[in-house]
C-alpha cells in the first residue's frame, strides 16, 4: 500500500493540453483512464512520459506495466514487471525506473530491487533492498535512492509493524547503506522531495488492538547532505495512505501537494498543500474523486493523480490538476559562466528552464544588454565586477539569476631580465636572472629564435658559442594572460690562449739569453787558463 512522489527535470516545451490548462489555475481535469483499473501501484516520469506499475487490483497483485503520453492523452502497454507486486516503492535514476520492496501473495513483504529501461522496455535484476518492507517512498536526492520506514513483518497483533530504517540504494555502484533513523516510525506516509531534503509526511502506526491503527499528521524532514532530521509544520489533518509530489518552480510555485487518503473510516479528497519556504500549511482545490492507495507524478509542474482506492472500487481514474499560480512563476536561470574567480577573458553562459521571448544582462548594475544566448563579454576594465541575467517567457513573466561576483585580470605579467643585460661577457657560461610581476603557472626561455624550454626559475644557461645571442624569457599566469621580454648579448671570451703563449715566448728568449752569455764567458775563461 504504497504512496508515491514523482519528481522529474522540466522540458522546454508544453504538450498542448498542458499550455490550455495554464488557463485554469487550482482546477481538475479527467483525462483517458488507466487500462487497467488498480491502486496501490506505482507511477513515475521518465522521458517525457507516465508509467504506472504494477499494484493491485482487489484480487491480486500485478505486474503490469502502462504507459501514457501526456501529449496524445493516450496508454500504451509495456513490458511487465518480473515481480508482481504492490505497496513497493519507486523511483527515477539517469531514466531508468526503479521498484523496490513491497508485498507479494498474502501480505510477504519482499525487498526485490527490479529496474526498468524505458528505452529498450526492458527490466534488469538489481541489489535487494536489505530489510524486506512495504508502505514506503522512494525518494532520490544526489544520485542516491532513500528507502526510509514503512512496515516490516510482526508475528504478533495486526502481524505487521512499522519500521523506523533508513536505507540507500547507489545505482552506479549497485550497493546499499544504511543512513539515520526515522526519528518517529510511520508506514502509509505520504513523501516528496524539496531543495534536496526529504519529507515524510502523514503515515500510520500499528496499534496494540488488532485490526486498528493510528492515523499521525507529523511532518519528518530527512536532510541527506548532514544525515540528521529536523520537523515540520505537522499537518492540519491527519491521513494516510495519500500520494505526495513537489513542482519544482518550473511553471508553477515551488510546493508540495498532498493528495487523498484515508482518514478513520472515510477515504478524501482533500488537497493539502504544503510551502516549505514559510514552513506552512493551505488548501487546494480537492480531487473530483476522493480516493486513497493512488499514485501521483508531476510532468512540467502539472500532477497527475492516477488509480487507487475510493472505498468500494479499485479504480482506473486519471485526473490531471493544474496547482495554484500556474503558468505565473518566472523563469529559473542559472548562470554557469562566469563564477566567483578571476578571469582574462570572460565567456557569459547561462541555462534556463524554458523558452524565452527575450534575454538580457545587467553589467555592474548598469543598463540591461539585450542577448541572443551565451556570449562573450568584451572591453572589461581590471578589477571587481558583477553580473545578473534576466529573461521573460512567452507569458511575460520575467525571471533573473542570482548576482555573480567575477574579477577581470587580462594583463600580461611584467618580466625584468637582470642579467644578461645588452654587453658583452667573456664566460661561455651565463646566468639567466629575471623577476616576475605576479605569480607564473608557466616559465620558459627561447635561445637564439630556438625552441622553447621550459623552467621553473632562474637558471646557467652553459657552453654558450662566441657571438651575439638573443635570449627571450616567457610567462602565463594563473588567469592565461602571457607576457615577454627579450635581451640581447655577446660573447667574446678574453684570449687567453694567445697571451699566455707571447709571454712564454719572451720568457723563453729571455731565458735564453741569460743562458747564452754566461756560456760565452765559460769558453773564455777555460781559453785562457794555462796548458
Amino acid at each position: 500500500m504504497l504512496i508515491i512522489a514523482m519528481m522529474i527535470l522540466p522540458a522546454f516545451s508544453l504538450p498542448h493540453a498542458q499550455a490550455q490548462a495554464s488557463q485554469n489555475q487550482n482546477s481538475w481535469t479527467s483525462l483517458a483512464p488507466l487500462p487497467t483499473a488498480r491502486g496501490e501501484l506505482g507511477v513515475a516520469v521518465a522521458d517525457g512520459n507516465i508509467y504506472a506499475i504494477g499494484g493491485f487490483d482487489g484480487n491480486s497483485q500485478l505486474n503490469v506495466n502502462e504507459e501514457y503520453n501526456p501529449s496524445t492523452n493516450e496508454w500504451a502497454t509495456k513490458s511487465p514487471m518480473p515481480t508482481a507486486r504492490s505497496s513497493f516503492a519507486i523511483a527515477v535514476y539517469n531514466n531508468k525506473i526503479y521498484c523496490i520492496g513491497g508485498t507479494v501473495g498474502s501480505n510477504e513483504y519482499v525487498g526485490n530491487n527490479e529496474a526498468y529501461d524505458p528505452l529498450t522496455d526492458t527490466w534488469q535484476t538489481e541489489a535487494s533492498m536489505p530489510t524486506p518492507r512495504a508502505d514506503l517512498s522512494a525518494s532520490v536526492v544526489n544520485g542516491k535512492i532513500y528507502l526510509i520506514g514503512g512496515e516490516v513483518y510482526s508475528n504478533t497483533g495486526l502481524n505487521y509493524v512499522e519500521t523506523d530504517v533508513n536505507e540507500v540504494y547507489n545505482p552506479a555502484t549497485n550497493s546499499w547503506s544504511t543512513a539515520a533513523s526515522l526519528p518517529s516510525a510511520v508506514y502509509g506516509y505520504s513523501s516528496a522531495v524539496i531543495d534536496g531534503k526529504i519529507y515524510i509526511i502523514g503515515g500510520s502506526k500499528s496499534s496494540a488492538t488488532a485490526g486498528t491503527n493510528i492515523f499521525v499528521n507529523s511532518n519528518q524532514v530527512y536532510n541527506p547532505q548532514t544525515n540528521s532530521w529536523s520537523l515540520g509544520a505537522n499537518l492540519p489533518s491527519s491521513v494516510t495512505y495519500g500520494a505526495a509530489a513537489a513542482t519544482e518552480g518550473f511553471m508553477a510555485p515551488s510546493l508540495l501537494y498532498l493528495m487523498g487518503g484515508f482518514f478513520v473510516s472515510s477515504f478524501i479528497s482533500t488537497v493539502q498543500v504544503y510551502d516549505a519556504g514559510n514552513n506552512s500549511w493551505e488548501t487546494g482545490a480537492s480531487m473530483p474523486t476522493a480516493r486513497a492507495y493512488l499514485g501521483v507524478a508531476v510532468l512540467n509542474d502539472v500532477l497527475y493523480a492516477i488509480g487507487g482506492f475510493d472505498g468500494v472500487n479499485w479504480l482506473n481514474t486519471v485526473e490531471r490538476y493544474t496547482p495554484v499560480g500556474y503558468g505565473t512563476a518566472p523563469p529559473l536561470i542559472q548562470i554557469t559562466s562566469p563564477e566567483n574567480k578571476t578571469y582574462s577573458k570572460v565567456a557569459l553562459s547561462y541555462t534556463v528552464d524554458r523558452s524565452t521571448s527575450w534575454t538580457g544582462y545587467s553589467l555592474d548594475n548598469e543598463a540591461n544588454v539585450t542577448i541572443k544566448g551565451n556570449t562573450e563579454l568584451f572591453n572589461l576594465s581590471q578589477g571587481a565586477h558583477s553580473i545578473i541575467v534576466y529573461a521573460n517567457d512567452s507569458a511575460g513573466n520575467m525571471g533573473c539569476s542570482n548576482k555573480v561576483f567575477f574579477s577581470v585580470d587580462s594583463l600580461a605579467p611584467s618580466i625584468v631580465i637582470i642579467a644578461p643585460q645588452n654587453q658583452s661577457y667573456g664566460s661561455t657560461d651565463i646566468q639567466l636572472t629575471f623577476s616576475l610581476n605576479k605569480n607564473a603557472t608557466w616559465l620558459a626561455y627561447s635561445l637564439d629564435g630556438e625552441k622553447n624550454v621550459t623552467i621553473i626559475g632562474n637558471v646557467t644557461l652553459p657552453a654558450l658559442t662566441n657571438g651575439s645571442h638573443r635570449l627571450t624569457v616567457y610567462a602565463t599566469d594563473e588567469y592565461g594572460n602571457n607576457g615577454s621580454e627579450t635581451v640581447y648579448f655577446n660573447i667574446a671570451p678574453f684570449p687567453t690562449l694567445t697571451v699566455v703563449g707571447a709571454a712564454a715566448s719572451i720568457t723563453i728568449v729571455l731565458a735564453g739569453g741569460y743562458l747564452l752569455i754566461p756560456r760565452k764567458k765559460s769558453v773564455k775563461e777555460k781559453k785562457s787558463l794555462p796548458a
